[in-house]
């Protein structure tokens, strides 16, 4: 299995991700289930996120977890695109 990193705007209780809405869970497995099948490696992802973030934060402060994951669907709408 491998070691997912936490990335720093991730919202997190104790260390874990939170997730407020079930849908913000499900993008969240979703792209670690593709992560562990091997379709991306987790460099690639959260280098991926981590520029949807900072472009997001030219216009828009992240204030809550719905804006994260929002970033985080788009990011995952993104590289599988990029797969074909």
């Amino acid at each position: 299995m491998t070691q997912i990193c936490p990335l720093p705007d991730q919202p997190k209780s104790k260390g874990e991700p939170v997730f407020d809405a079930p849908w913000q869970a499900r993008a969240f497995a979703m792209a670690v289930l593709l992560n562990e099948q091997g379709v991306f490696s987790w460099a690639e992802w959260s280098e991926r996120l981590a520029r949807l973030i900072e472009n997001h934060e030219i216009h828009a402060t992240i204030q809550n977890s719905d804006d994260y994951y929002r970033v985080w669907l788009k990011a995952l709408e993104e590289i599988t695109k990029d797969l074909k």
